[in-house]
């Protein structure tokens, strides 16, 4: 199943500040909006802005992909499963 991007961003709110890693690349979530690369150019932002892509805002994230070099990579229908199957695990988790 395609979703279109305001879908998408739904189910990324749910799952906020979360790393899943499908097929060697590697999703985050990052103001709401969904974003997959390698693992290798995760690394890459990372160490260009000095901390875990999950606590950076979008414009800090854009910045530092554009600084390290790094393009993103198209969300497959697979990565949308995966970021489902895992925003149903979420919701199920309780609350503390």
């Amino acid at each position: 199943m395609f979703m279109r991007r305001g879908m998408m961003r739904r189910t990324a709110r749910r799952v906020f500040r979360r790393r899943l890693l499908v097929g060697g690349a590697a999703l985050f979530l990052v103001g709401g909006v969904a974003h997959k690369m390698s693992q290798k150019d995760v690394q890459k932002v990372e160490q260009q802005a000095g901390k875990p892509v999950e606590q950076m805002n979008e414009q800090e994230l854009q910045a530092a992909m554009k600084k390290a070099g790094v393009q993103e990579q198209q969300i497959t229908s697979e990565d949308e499963r995966a970021m489902e199957a895992a925003a149903q695990e979420e919701e199920k988790t309780p609350v503390r």
